[in-house]
């Protein structure tokens, strides 16, 4: 860890944990879908997955608002006129 961790920029003391909290956090920001997280992980149980392992990212909060608009955009704002 120690060696790893001096190739980087992280301050914070990292941990085998971290990086595998890390790891999933990438993979759901990539749209990478849950089962397969979960296999790649070895997480059995989906509770234990979203409930400890995947939070939502400024990145989700925008690709969720970039979806809508890219759907809806013309209608919403229709709606304002």
């Amino acid at each position: 860890m120690h060696r790893i961790s001096n190739k980087t920029s992280i301050k914070k003391h990292a941990t085998p944990h971290i990086f595998r909290r890390t790891h999933i956090s990438m993979l759901t920001e990539a749209g990478v879908d849950l089962p397969t997280i979960m296999q790649r992980v070895g997480h059995e149980d989906t509770e234990t997955t979203i409930g400890n392992y995947i939070h939502v990212t400024n990145k989700m909060k925008k690709d969720a608002s970039d979806k809508v608009e890219g759907l809806y955009g013309d209608i919403l704002r229709k709606a304002i006129l």
